[in-house]
């Protein structure tokens, strides 16, 4: 199950244990401050997420060289058109390597602005199968669920905490231990929908603290 707005507010007071009156925090402000942990997360996840995968279809039209984007496009994974893969390029590589666009099957794509163009240009009507990962809105009133389910929850409102008492000062030293707690709850995260094989965890762990983690830390956590 995933969580409303409110209800993960109301966790997010639970966790800073003051201000139950919303006179420090508006609920805007936390509200706002949930949001940023809604994208945090993401990021931090390398939008690689399962709620981040995304695939839309779409048809060729003849002679239309370019297409508008999915509008919660995070990045791009695969594009085929009739079932081939398409390589990417720039539409300013094209425009310096050939001095005008023909119509023929596609073997390439370019991203320009809020487009998907194609090289060379459609030249019949076929299917563009589009594999990508998409980035999460959060709900911008109290009853709509966000897209994560009720793991997440507890990663958000650390995050969110954070951020609430990095305003506030001589607090400093609860919004570090806000952030160690959040960094806690992602590598579990991590360990649960990311990663299959725990040495591929370590790794990445390893990469990110630039230190020394062991198996063994691993399963502390």
């Amino acid at each position: 199950m995933s969580s409303t707005r409110a209800e993960l507010r109301a966790d997010l007071r639970t966790e800073l244990k003051k201000d139950p009156n919303a006179k420090i925090w508006t609920n805007d402000t936390l509200n706002n401050y949930l949001k940023q942990a809604n994208l945090k997360v993401q990021k931090d996840g390398n939008f690689q997420w399962r709620e981040n995968q995304a695939n839309t279809t779409f048809s060729t039209v003849v002679w239309t060289q370019e297409y508008l984007l999915p509008t919660d496009l995070g990045k791009i994974q695969l594009v085929r058109y009739n079932t081939d893969v398409l390589i990417k390029t720039t539409k300013v590589w094209l425009k310096r390597t050939q001095n005008n666009f023909v119509a023929w099957i596609p073997s390439k794509y370019y991203i320009f602005w809020n487009n998907i163009g194609f090289d060379t240009i459609p030249n019949t009507t076929w299917t563009i199968d589009f594999d990508y990962v998409k980035r999460l809105t959060f709900p911008t009133d109290d009853t709509t669920t966000i897209d994560f389910n009720d793991d997440f929850d507890a990663a958000l409102v650390k995050y969110a905490a954070f951020l609430a008492w990095s305003t506030i000062s001589q607090m400093s030293g609860v919004a570090t231990a806000k952030i160690q707690e959040y960094q806690l709850e992602l590598d579990t995260l991590y360990s649960t929908y990311i990663f299959d094989d725990l040495n591929d965890l370590v790794y990445w762990l390893q990469r990110r603290n630039k230190g020394f983690i062991t198996q063994a830390n691993v399963l502390d956590r």
